[in-house]
């Protein structure tokens, strides 16, 4: 078991810590597991002095525990993740156990002055952006809105209680994963991960503006929306068949049509069919533009069957016809 301690309080000597336990002679923004603990990276980033932003994107080699210790400011921790983990609320700290439960991504409130004792399975794969706003940052705030510092004290309370039931929206989804995934084929620097992490934490903001004790996220089924991307994940890997309909997805979702058409929209933005009519025309601008196959075999694999609709819809999308010299 390797044992890890540490706080919040202070980005840089966290980044330290961390760095002279696992990668002494690193010289990037991301500090390295040595083979024997993980293989993957950790990234610290300071999107102001009161402001952090924190990056875990690994596979554990050996058993970890990590003791983020409590500290006496009112800070606020927010984590987004897309793994599983078991939790036990204790007085003064949160036992978090990795778990292998599916979990589509969700996001938990914490408040700095309540500690975490977290272990991590040889095995795990754990990925997970953290946002840490510093009281310093909140306080001025608060005094002036009572009303939101308020609102923040339910969510983080209700946070606790209904820790499960939290999930990503389809906005918080893409970001998180372009800040824990990025596109290796882009150059991604600093100024990349802060602008979305600000994003991120604005996506925040508005679930509290928006938020009131009796409404989402906390009456939301975490079984139901684990079925909304299994459909999801179906409709992607079955692009080349025709589209079979809101009621047998609904069916496949155990949900009502009607729970399961609202719900979808809600995660994904738009409508199932909107989504699947998407993943096509993307899969298709692959094939014409990056591997330079002709239309008609396009169409075929893609089941296409009216030309001039196919060029419409590829148009609206991209801005630009499938045949670029016509």
């Amino acid at each position: 078991m390797h044992k890890y301690t540490f706080d919040f309080s202070d980005i840089d000597k966290l980044s330290n810590y961390f760095r002279s336990q696992l990668d002494p002679n690193g010289s990037t923004d991301r500090i390295n597991f040595p083979s024997e603990i993980g293989e993957g990276y950790l990234s610290y980033y300071k999107i102001s002095p009161e402001v952090f932003l924190l990056v875990n994107n690994y596979r554990a080699n050996a058993d970890i525990e990590y003791i983020r210790n409590p500290i006496s400011e009112k800070d606020i921790i927010l984590h987004f993740r897309k793994y599983a983990l078991d939790h036990q609320l204790e007085k003064n700290q949160i036992i978090s156990t990795y778990s292998d439960s599916y979990t589509p991504g969700n996001m938990r409130c914490m408040n700095g002055q309540q500690g975490e004792q977290v272990f991590i399975t040889k095995g795990a794969e754990v990925k997970s952006t953290m946002i840490v706003l510093k009281s310093s940052y909140t306080d001025q705030y608060f005094m002036k809105n009572s009303d939101m510092a308020e609102r923040v004290d339910n969510y983080i309370r209700y946070s606790h209680q209904h820790i499960n039931k939290f999930y990503l929206s389809y906005k918080q989804s893409n970001l998180f994963d372009q800040i824990v995934q990025p596109d290796v084929d882009k150059i991604e620097n600093y100024l990349y991960f802060i602008a979305r992490g600000i994003r991120l934490l604005e996506t925040f903001w508005k679930d509290v503006l928006k938020w009131e004790t009796e409404s989402n996220p906390f009456n939301i089924n975490s079984a139901q929306v684990g079925n909304i991307y299994k459909v999801s994940n179906y409709l992607k890997n079955n692009i080349q068949e025709p589209f079979i309909g809101v009621d047998q997805l609904a069916a496949m979702a155990h949900m009502s049509r009607t729970n399961f058409f609202n719900m979808f929209k809600e995660i994904h933005n738009q409508t199932p069919l909107e989504f699947f009519n998407n993943k096509r025309l993307e899969i298709s601008y692959n094939m014409i533009i990056s591997d330079g196959l002709a239309i008609k075999e396009v169409m075929n694999t893609l089941n296409y069957s009216n030309s001039s609709k196919f060029r419409k819809a590829f148009f609206n999308k991209f801005d630009i016809y499938p045949d670029r010299n016509s």
